[in-house]
């Protein structure tokens, strides 16, 4: 009888100290399964669990790899399609493809009732589009819509640029718009717009990042920013200026730029001609660091980077795309210190190459450097659920599935508005 009291004793206290429920399993047990997490999939259902798991998830968002959205160039009887302006605009669907998927079916959602819609930029995970003398701000992962109230004062010929200054679950996200002189911020969730005038002339944005507290934002012409939001807008102006360069101009004409969070440095990636004569077969990219800013001179220093490490970078082409980064892509069967970039040379829908090679391809080189300049639809591009961008999760109200992705919606009520979110 002593015995067999003892044993219930000591089996009440070890079920009393045990964790009661997958949001108590402790995070040294956890961390190691999610390094062994491999396809996306199984990354968004271990992060759809609970909140406790979907914060750990979002604490190792650098080992997550985006995926490329891109167009399906085959009809539904199977014939394939050319790739061309008009086929992106008019006939084929999306998907969203999984760079660690076994499987040669890769899950996909239809976004194509977005084909009549003007793309302005990808942001923070989100596509932002004009249509019927309105934005919208798309969720590539369901097709969920939200946009701001009509900007009747400003017509669309006179909007040059439309960017988030944070992800859409921030409460200090907004839309910002520019045109003309004058900026224009609409808080997300909110029913009016704010008008600025920064003063700062030529002021056009190309990127922007949020990195460390503050937003960077690269411009045309060689200039960089620092944008402040808060307590009221201030936009401080530097121009670019390379370690090894000897003049401060940023590019030539058809070069292009990117910026990118990669760990604790802020990078500037750049898409140069590598070869020689005015068609150029080859192509090259180069890393840049962030160095320091002269506030007397108006400089941003750059100092180049050699390596990339253990990072990979994934950019999108058509610089009106926002570009990722991805540490220890080993995991999914990538490589470290190469460029990601969206390809329609192959099966796979994506192409990468090492940092500072020099790659001669002249159809690629083609591709690259006119993708997005021509056009004002959509492009292929890589991205991240919007709910991976932020540290912090909501409470958790609907958990589906949507073809082979499992979808989780979250919600949060605004003091003027109730609205939904699908991340």
């Amino acid at each position: 009888m002593a015995n067999r009291t003892c044993s219930a004793s000591v089996s009440s206290l070890f079920a009393s100290s045990r964790p009661q429920g997958w949001a108590e399993l402790p995070d040294d047990l956890l961390r190691p399964v999610v390094a062994l997490l491999r396809s996306f999939r199984d990354l968004l259902a271990f992060g759809t669990t609970c909140r406790h798991w979907c914060d750990l998830l979002s604490a190792h968002r650098s080992s997550v790899q985006p995926l490329p959205l891109h167009p399906n160039l085959r009809t539904d009887d199977g014939q394939s399609l050319s790739h061309n302006c008009w086929t992106l605009f008019h006939k084929c669907t999306w998907r969203l493809a999984d760079p660690a998927a076994t499987s040669s079916s890769r899950s996909f959602l239809s976004l194509s009732d977005l084909r009549s819609m003007t793309f302005l930029r990808c942001s923070y995970g989100q596509l932002i589009f004009y249509h019927n003398n309105g934005f919208h701000i798309v969720n590539p992962f369901s097709g969920a819509k939200v946009g701001p109230p009509s900007l009747r004062s400003v017509p669309f010929t006179c909007i040059s640029y439309v960017t988030l200054t944070a992800p859409v679950a921030s409460a200090d996200s907004h839309l910002l718009v520019g045109a003309g002189a004058y900026l224009f911020l609409w808080r997300i969730g909110g029913d009016s717009w704010t008008k600025h005038s920064p003063k700062v002339g030529r002021f056009l944005i190309e990127q922007s990042v949020a990195f460390k507290g503050k937003t960077y934002a690269l411009g045309s012409f060689g200039w960089f920013y620092i944008i402040h939001l808060s307590p009221s807008l201030i936009i401080q102006k530097f121009k670019i200026v390379f370690e090894e360069d000897i003049t401060e101009d940023l590019c030539s004409a058809n070069d292009k730029a990117w910026l990118v969070i990669c760990g604790d440095a802020l990078l500037l990636i750049k898409l140069v001609e590598a070869g020689r004569g005015m068609r150029s077969e080859a192509f090259q990219f180069m890393a840049f660091k962030l160095e320091s800013f002269d506030t007397m001179t108006k400089k941003a220093r750059w100092v180049k980077v050699n390596k990339l490490d253990n990072w990979a970078i994934f950019i999108s082409v058509d610089e009106r795309c926002e570009a990722l980064s991805c540490m220890n892509p080993e995991g999914w069967g990538g490589r470290n210190n190469h460029i990601y970039f969206p390809s329609y040379q192959s099966e796979k829908p994506w192409a990468a190459v090492q940092l500072w090679k020099k790659c001669y391809y002249r159809s690629m080189c083609l591709q690259l450097f006119n993708t997005g300049r021509r056009y004002l639809k959509l492009e292929s591009t890589w991205v991240f659920p919007a709910r991976f961008l932020v540290p912090a999760c909501d409470d958790l109200t609907a958990v589906s599935v949507v073809g082979d992705w499992l979808l989780i919606q979250l919600w949060w009520e605004d003091s003027t508005m109730l609205q939904s979110r699908d991340e």
